[in-house]
């Protein structure tokens, strides 16, 4: 067992350690209520460690594990109504949280606002991860901040209340019983202030998946030289999911490999026809390519001809 999957700190996290999957799930119920786990490998076992905190008025679970996916569907939320919201801080890790249309890569200071009223899963990285599930009474809740709390929502990590509920979080968890009912109160009156602003100044979708768009061209272009730098990288930079990057560009008929090629074949092109003097083994690797065969197929699709025979051309005109 590695060091990651064994240590502790003193924010509460207990150490995640080998479970019975089933002991796993039972306490898990107890703690969040009707939800299911699977391991990344088929096992008995899962690595974790649930436990329960009170912070002032809310019960809060913390949550150490390296599993494969936890969800709750339909047939769980029957058996089991929805009593709270979850507002699901990432301490460590990476996850992708799903609930209805709404996809997001939570990473470390991500929050994401949880509706255990509708299905939702949480998909994991092959790695121990480490959650603070702060639980908001529903129907309270929802009185207090509105029907934009339901169905589930993001918050933007870009977002400067986004910092602001990371420190609320962070101090209410060494808080005494005197200041944690304000602390707690402090981080209800925040979220609802998100909540009203997203409301009022959030563009429309279209506009909002067009701006993303233009920020993963951008870092392509800012990268397409680093033949390491791929869908991974962009994924992790956006703050997105691989499903969600590849659905921005099939909104406009392309997927992210499509638009790698094309930028760093642009790049080699311009490099070709600026210094013919180059070699083309050396403009394909600075242009981000790693495989020459590669580069000289996909080069003479675009432009319909070898790389040797722009150089060539561009080398006469000198």
């Amino acid at each position: 067992m590695s060091r990651q999957e064994v240590m502790s700190d003193p924010r509460g996290f207990s150490a995640a350690a080998p479970v019975a999957i089933e002991s796993a799930r039972d306490r898990l119920v107890e703690v969040c209520g009707n939800f299911e786990i699977a391991p990344h490998v088929k096992s008995d076992h899962i690595t974790g460690a649930i436990d329960a905190r009170r912070f002032g008025p809310f019960n809060a679970a913390f949550v150490a594990t390296r599993v494969r996916s936890i969800w709750r569907d339909q047939r769980m939320i029957r058996r089991d109504p929805a009593r709270n919201l979850f507002l699901i801080y990432q301490e460590s890790g990476r996850s992708v949280i799903r609930q209805g249309e709404t996809e997001s890569l939570m990473q470390p200071g991500s929050f994401h606002l949880v509706d255990s009223a509708f299905p939702s899963q949480f998909q994991y990285f092959d790695e121990v991860t480490r959650k603070i599930s702060v639980h908001l009474p529903r129907e309270e809740t929802v009185r207090r901040l509105g029907q934009a709390c339901i169905g589930g929502v993001p918050i933007d990590r870009a977002d400067p209340l986004n910092v602001a509920l990371e420190a609320v979080l962070l101090k209410l968890l060494g808080a005494g019983a005197d200041t944690a009912g304000r602390l707690s109160d402090t981080l209800v009156e925040l979220l609802g202030t998100y909540l009203r602003c997203r409301e009022t100044q959030t563009p429309s979708a279209e506009a909002e998946e067009m701006a993303r768009l233009r920020q993963a061209r951008e870092l392509i272009a800012l990268n397409a030289r680093d033949a390491d730098y791929g869908l991974e990288d962009l994924c992790t930079d956006l703050g997105l999911s691989r499903r969600s990057v590849q659905r921005l560009f099939s909104k406009v008929g392309e997927t992210p490999s499509a638009a790698f090629q094309e930028v760093r074949l642009a790049l080699a092109h311009r490099q070709l026809s600026a210094d013919p003097k180059r070699t083309v083994a050396e403009v394909a690797f600075a242009s981000g390519f790693n495989d020459l065969s590669h580069f000289h197929r996909s080069f003479r699709a675009r432009y319909g001809a070898a790389p040797g025979a722009l150089r060539k051309t561009a080398g006469s005109t000198d």
